[in-house]
């Protein structure tokens, strides 16, 4: 994602795009890397007519990698003419610290970062806060003894993308569910428990026609079963009503077409 004005944008989009890039273009080499041992191993195999279907793909990842690059510059560029901003980077592992530099005389060439992206630019005393007990004493060797000792609050950008995402697909659910005015689960006698609101409009025209069906068969004889489903239609309504902000009449209204056509379908030709 392309920064249109670089200086306005804020240090959390611009590292953002440079961590964007940087795993674009890791890719990339990795792909170069790959391509070209395969080619070279095809060339050993005299398979040279498979080497040199290659070279487009080898040409392409290069390619990807020096748009990276490029692009990169004056991301580069705009952090140092601003004379830089905090930064902080959590080693992936089990108990992973928090960094200020993947620099820091307690790591390795070998281990991995995570970028917290979402933290550059953040007071350090904020990102030492939020760390707690995963904040490097090298890297804050001035961090309160108190702060160590408490649990980390520090998430990955994937982990915040995965919590995010989570939350999407509660509040989904919660926009199909049903329940009772009073937020207990909507159960009806005839019915069982009912948890969406598909179910509900489904269980509320197989109720009524229903206890239509019984009341053509024999009104007298099935009176008290015709008012229990009446009733438990009458529950979803209220629900449905409730969820929605409208009347019982105006819900009765639009669903008297189903309840009409579940009849012709199900129960009329009894």
């Amino acid at each position: 994602m392309a920064i249109e004005d670089l200086t306005t944008a804020n240090p959390t989009e611009i590292d953002a795009e440079l961590d964007r890039l940087n795993t674009e273009r890791a890719k990339a080499e990795h792909a170069v890397r790959m391509l070209t041992k395969r080619r070279q191993d095809w060339l050993e195999a005299h398979a040279a007519d498979l080497a040199a279907g290659l070279e487009p793909q080898i040409e392409s990842a290069s390619q990807t990698v020096m748009e990276c690059k490029v692009a990169a510059g004056p991301l580069e560029d705009e952090f140092d003419r601003r004379g830089g901003w905090t930064r902080a980077w959590l080693v992936l592992n089990a108990g992973g610290h928090v960094h200020r530099t993947m620099e820091c005389r307690t790591c390795f060439d070998t281990t991995k970062f995570a970028w917290l992206t979402h933290l550059s630019g953040h007071d350090e005393t904020e990102i030492v806060e939020l760390a707690g007990k995963t904040a490097c004493t090298e890297c804050y060797p001035s961090a309160p003894v108190e702060v160590r000792n408490r649990p980390s609050q520090i998430k990955t950008p994937e982990q915040l993308a995965r919590i995010a995402e989570k939350a999407e697909r509660a509040k989904a659910r919660a926009a199909k569910a049903i329940t009772a005015p009073d937020g207990t689960p909507l159960r009806t006698r005839h019915g069982g428990a009912i948890a969406t609101e598909f179910s509900a409009r489904r269980s509320y025209a197989e109720l009524l026609s229903y206890a239509r069906h019984l009341a053509k068969r024999n009104v007298a004889y099935h009176r008290d079963t015709i008012a229990e489903y009446q009733e438990d239609a009458r529950l979803i309504l209220v629900a449905l009503a409730a969820k929605h902000g409208r009347t019982e009449d105006d819900l009765r209204e639009e669903l008297a077409p189903k309840v009409e056509a579940r009849w012709q379908r199900e129960h009329s030709k009894w």
